[in-house]
């Protein structure tokens, strides 16, 4: 079997002679201290800047607690709360999904959420 150079992330160097990446503890362990939805996205995916408005527009709507934050630095990326920043949606401080959503799909979770007795997960 040959040896490999996969850090413990399942990363691996292009040379050698260079430091393993990894991710920061921060990524690691996806949560945040924050009520309500809270998206963390890019602009890598050109569909973040059709859906991140109608997201918005959807929980403004509905009195749903939301909060888009758009990642804009590599510094920003790399302190994300996710390793997962092309889009990211927790609730409640929860990591729930990096599946980008429309309107409805958006208010199926919420709906979905909201039926489920505190403490589920």
């Amino acid at each position: 079997m040959k040896p490999t150079m996969e850090s413990s992330c399942g990363i691996c160097p292009l040379k050698k002679s260079v430091e393993r990446p990894c991710f920061k503890e921060c990524a690691k362990h996806p949560r945040i201290d924050e009520k309500g939805y809270v998206l963390y996205y890019t602009n890598q995916c050109p569909f973040n800047a059709k859906y991140v408005p109608v997201l918005e527009e959807t929980a403004k709507n509905n009195g749903i607690p939301f909060r888009a934050i758009r990642i804009e630095t590599r510094d920003q990326a790399q302190n994300a709360p996710t390793p997962i920043t092309t889009y990211a949606l927790f609730c409640d401080g929860d990591y729930v999904t990096n599946e980008q959503m429309n309107d409805k799909k958006f208010l199926k979770l919420v709906n979905a959420k909201a039926k489920r007795k505190p403490g589920d997960s």
